[in-house]
C-alpha cells in the first residue's frame, strides 16, 4: 500500500497504522459551528492548532477536552431556524 513512497516515510506510515490499531477513533468538531475539522485516533492529551475553514475558529485546542462536545445552538421559532449566539457575538 506504501510502497510508492520513500523508505523512511514508508517506515513512519507502518508504525504510525501500528500504534493506532485497538484506539478509539473518533471526530473532532468546531467548537462554534459544528464543522468537523480533525478525524483523531485515541484518547491522549494533544494540543492542536484547529482551523475551521466555515466560521474561521483559529485557536489551540486540547482534544482530550473536546472529546464530546455538544453545539450551543438556540433555535428561534419566528423565524424558524437554529443560531449559534457564539458566532454572532463574534462576527459583529
Amino acid at each position: 500500500m506504501f510502497e510508492k513512497y520513500p523508505p523512511d516515510l514508508r517506515r513512519k506510515l507502518y508504525d504510525s497504522q501500528r500504534l493506532a490499531i485497538g484506539k478509539a477513533k473518533r471526530n473532532v468538531i468546531c467548537p462554534v459551528c459544528g464543522t468537523l475539522l480533525y478525524k483523531v485516533v485515541g484518547r491522549e492529551h494533544q494540543i492542536v492548532e484547529a482551523l475551521c475553514k466555515k466560521c474561521g475558529f483559529n485557536e489551540e485546542i486540547d482534544l482530550a477536552l473536546f472529546r464530546r462536545m455538544k453545539l450551543r445552538q438556540i433555535y428561534n421559532s419566528e423565524e424558524g431556524y437554529w443560531y449559534c449566539p457564539h458566532y454572532e457575538q463574534q462576527a459583529v
